[in-house]
Formats: structure tokens, sequence, C-alpha cells
């Protein structure tokens, strides 16, 4: 699975945009809190035995008599992780959400290392957690495609895979989480997200249908739920759309403060939503991308 050539080529020329997130690893093009042996000066310090001397600076040493090393700033990358939710609810609905999602990881993870970022993928399946290998650079891009294409959504149990999550977050990174988020408490799964001090961008994924249920058949319905296959006998009359809709409203509602308190942005998607006008006009717009 690859995205289309010409929207790598469009997004070959993007950045993701951070907030909170720091540059703290590796080589990269984003200028970090570090200071070292950069190539632009940034400032001096008292010497400490270790230093190097090269860093010297002999003619603050004539006007004060002390010895000072110069300092420069250092360009480093920012750790880029992307979650995705690979459980069984993400295979339900028309397009097909868990197709989408995997599409949408692996623009986002293209755009990282086209920006001069690291990027790993964290796939969420049956109850378990796997981690591709963190790679640097757009021509490793391939490695997380052929990775993420290897995922087969199974099972359930994202929720509780949130907070074994955290611990494998670098601090301060920035953290990209695509789901359809159908937890049991939002407050309670996502709370532990909050030790890491990751900028999060939670990427609320959900189907045509269940966007507006009026698109499948009204009247009396069985509805199955996708990850227990507990079943419901329900009538799909206005009224119960109108519930729906409000419920639906409510539960965004829920998951926009939960992701607020984390400091994150929250972003709902429809999988049938254009991937070309989502990244390069709408994320583009609301200054998600550079």
């Amino acid at each position: 699975m690859t995205p289309p050539p010409a929207l790598l080529n469009a997004l070959r020329r993007s950045r993701l945009s951070i907030r909170h997130a720091v540059p703290s690893t590796g080589v990269g093009e984003r200028r970090s809190q570090q200071k070292g042996s950069g190539l632009e000066f940034a400032d001096y310090r008292e010497y400490q035995p270790g230093d190097d001397v090269r860093h010297l600076d002999p003619h603050l040493h004539a006007r004060h008599g002390g010895y000072f090393t110069r300092q420069y700033a250092v360009d480093q990358q920012v750790p880029v992780t992307i979650v995705l939710d690979a459980s069984a609810s993400m295979q339900s609905g028309e397009p097909d959400k868990f197709a989408f999602g995997r599409d949408l990881a692996a623009a986002v993870a293209f755009v990282a290392l086209a920006g001069g970022d690291a990027a790993q993928i964290v796939g969420c399946v049956n109850g378990e957690t796997s981690l591709s290998p963190r790679v640097q650079g757009v021509d490793r891009a391939p490695v997380l495609f052929r990775w993420i294409d290897a995922l087969e959504p199974a099972g359930g149990g994202f929720g509780r895979l949130l907070p074994g999550i955290e611990r494998k977050l670098k601090p301060r990174s920035l953290t990209f989480l695509i789901s359809d988020f159908w937890l049991d408490d939002p407050e309670r799964d996502l709370k532990g997200l909050g030790g890491s001090g990751c900028e999060f961008i939670a990427l609320h994924l959900l189907s045509p249908q269940e966007c507006d249920p009026a698109h499948l058949a009204q009247g009396q319905s069985c509805l199955v739920d996708a990850e227990s296959g507990e079943e419901v006998e329900m009538n799909l009359d206005s009224g119960a759309l109108d519930r729906y809709a409000r419920a639906l409203a409510a539960w965004r509602e829920t998951l926009r403060g939960a992701f607020g308190r984390l400091h994150g942005r929250y972003l709902p998607v429809r999988s049938d939503a254009s991937l070309e006008k989502l990244l390069l006009r709408d994320w583009r717009s609301m200054g998600l991308l550079a």
C-alpha cells in the first residue's frame, strides 16, 4: 500500500507544525533547546573540564580574564508517533474506516519524514500493540508503508491499550491517534496519556453511516457490535435517529474536552473524505501542515 504518487509529491514540500512537541532526537531541521557543536552561534558559558578547547573564545578571555566556551545551536528531529487503531470496529462502515485510516497514517508518516523528523507507527490489534521501526529520511517511507499494509483489523480493547501506549512514547513528542474512539470510558482511558507530556492530535474517524444513521435502512433492525458480536434489536425510527444524533454530538464533545485537557487537538474525520483535500487544503488552512 502506497499513497498516490501525486499526493506524495505534493506532500514532499510540507512539514508538520508543532505547538508543544520538542525536537529532541537525531540531527534534523528544527531548532532544539540543546546547545552543542552546531554551526550557528547561540551563547557563551564558563569553561568546564572536558569542554572542547577549540571552542574557547580568546577575545573574551583577553577582556575578562576568564575562560568561556562558545555554544552553538543544534538542529534536531521531532519524534512523531502514529497510533493506528486496528480493532474490529474500524473495519465497519462504507467506505471502510480502517482502509482510510491506514492511508491517513501512511500520509502523516510521509509528511513527518519529508519534514526532517523521525516517524514510528504503533498498531493496536486484538488487544495488543506492535511497533514499527522508527525511521528517518523520506527514502525510508516504504518501510512504514509495508508495515502498515501488513496490519489486519481484529478484536477490540483499544481503550485498555492507551495507558500502555503512553509508556512507549518519547516525552514531549508529537503523537497522532487515529481511531473511531468507541471507548468504554474516554475520560478514564485517555487520562493515562497525560504523563508523557506529548502533543496529541486525535483523528476521530467515523463512517458516513455512523455520522448519519439515516443512511441505514429504517424500521426494525438488528445491530451487531463488530467487536463483541452482541446483537441489539431496535426500531430505527425518527425518534431513535434523533437520540443517536444527540448522543454522538455529546460523545464528540466528551472527546474534545478530554484531549483539550491533554493540551491536544481533536479533529473529526469521515471515511469518505478526500485525503488530498483533507491534507492539502483543510490541514494547511488550520495550520496543522506548513
